[in-house]
């Protein structure tokens, strides 16, 4: 069987940090509008003078250099104002009433960075005012994993007494919203913003139950609501001895017990956390996690012991220690912890330190630490 998938729940948190930081560093926001910058190339036509009408480039210090008139201050302008500025200036010294018109071919110079759970992330470029919407489509959209919210993270600049102040903002935007375009969560993003699509919270219910699968934690759920949006147990379910693998946040596996038989199991209100796996085990089960090849839940005979159910799950990794192997046992007075050394049954034949399993036992190889 193949290891259980796990989420990190600092995944998310680091990816927006540094995306506040990437943005700290520079990128300054436009205007709404579309506004020119260094990079793009300009379409521009002045009626009836064929020898000016043709495509200029922007230098990097913001100009476009024209016939006539020079280098002449792009950056910064709309294709409106530049449109405007250029029939002033041949209006000034050479021709009568130009008629000028000014339109992007190239826009390379507005641009978003969209990290994370986009199913094309990566840097886009601004092709004029621009929606979230549309930019998740030019993304190629959301993928599977993405979940119902997202962040977009705007750098801002302020004169203030001491200069330009820069700050960072962090929009959170709901998905479904901007789908069913919303105008206040569907924003015209900026030149230089961020859109970090986050992964969705999500647990597991894997075992016996009518539909094991992956279901989005978009609020509190209990045990007893995993297990019935997984449709319930199956008939061969052993209810009193469900398991949560739970990540704790030193990045170690914690395994909590629960009994969920009866018309009101005791442990009905337990709540779940993000990259929780909730396994439902079939009577006479029991479970080997960590450092074995195959693991997962497995089918217990009469006499299986320790070292059995290891071999059943493909035996040790190489990362394996199996000095530090312990059993995880419920018991009516709680959980109880056996400590095994594997080493001593295996390299020293001492067999009788095999313990037997019992139903629900839990079989822990920890990594060597060398």
């Amino acid at each position: 069987m193949p290891a259980f998938p796990l989420f990190s729940r600092a995944r998310s948190a680091c990816l927006v940090l540094a995306a506040v930081l990437w943005l700290a560093a520079g990128g300054r926001p436009t205007a709404q509008e579309y506004t020119i910058g260094p990079g793009d190339v300009l379409k521009i036509t002045v009626w009836g003078q064929d020898d000016l009408s043709k495509e200029y480039p922007v230098t990097l210090d913001g100009r476009v250099p024209f016939p006539l008139l020079g280098n002449v201050q792009a950056a910064g302008l709309t294709t409106t104002e530049l449109a405007q500025r250029l029939r002033d200036l041949l209006e000034k010294d050479y021709l009568v009433n130009p008629q000028v018109l000014v339109s992007v071919r190239e826009y390379l110079s507005s641009k978003i960075h969209v990290v994370g759970e986009a199913e094309k992330p990566g840097l886009l470029y601004l092709t004029g005012p621009t929606t979230l919407l549309e930019v998740i489509s030019k993304a190629g959209g959301l993928s599977k994993t993405a979940g119902r919210e997202l962040v977009l993270v705007r750098g801002e600049s302020k004169e203030g007494p001491a200069g330009v102040v820069r700050s960072t903002i962090l929009l959170r935007l709901d998905v479904r919203k901007i789908h069913a375009g919303d105008v206040k969560e569907n924003i015209l993003v900026q030149n230089g913003d961020m859109l970090f699509v986050p992964k969705g919270s999500a647990f597991f219910v894997l075992g016996e139950v009518n539909k094991a699968g992956t279901f989005p934690l978009d609020k509190e759920v209990s045990i007893l609501e995993a297990i019935t949006l997984a449709g319930g147990f199956s008939n061969t379910a052993a209810p009193s001895g469900v398991k949560i693998l739970r990540r704790a946040p030193d990045g170690k596996q914690e395994t909590i017990a629960l009994d969920m038989s009866g018309a009101v199991p005791k442990d009905q209100n337990f709540r779940l956390e993000d990259g929780d796996t909730v396994l439902v085990p079939k009577g006479n089960t029991f479970f080997v996690f960590g450092e074995v090849k195959k693991p997962g839940a497995y089918q217990l005979d009469k006499e299986t012991n320790v070292l059995e159910g290891i071999t059943i799950a493909g035996g040790f990794t190489d990362k394996a220690a199996p000095g530090r192997t312990r059993v995880i046992r419920t018991t009516e007075k709680g959980q109880q912890t056996l400590n095994v050394d594997m080493n001593d049954i295996i390299r020293r034949g001492q067999r009788d330190r095999a313990i037997r399993l019992l139903e629900n036992d839990v079989i822990v190889v920890p990594e060597s630490f060398f």
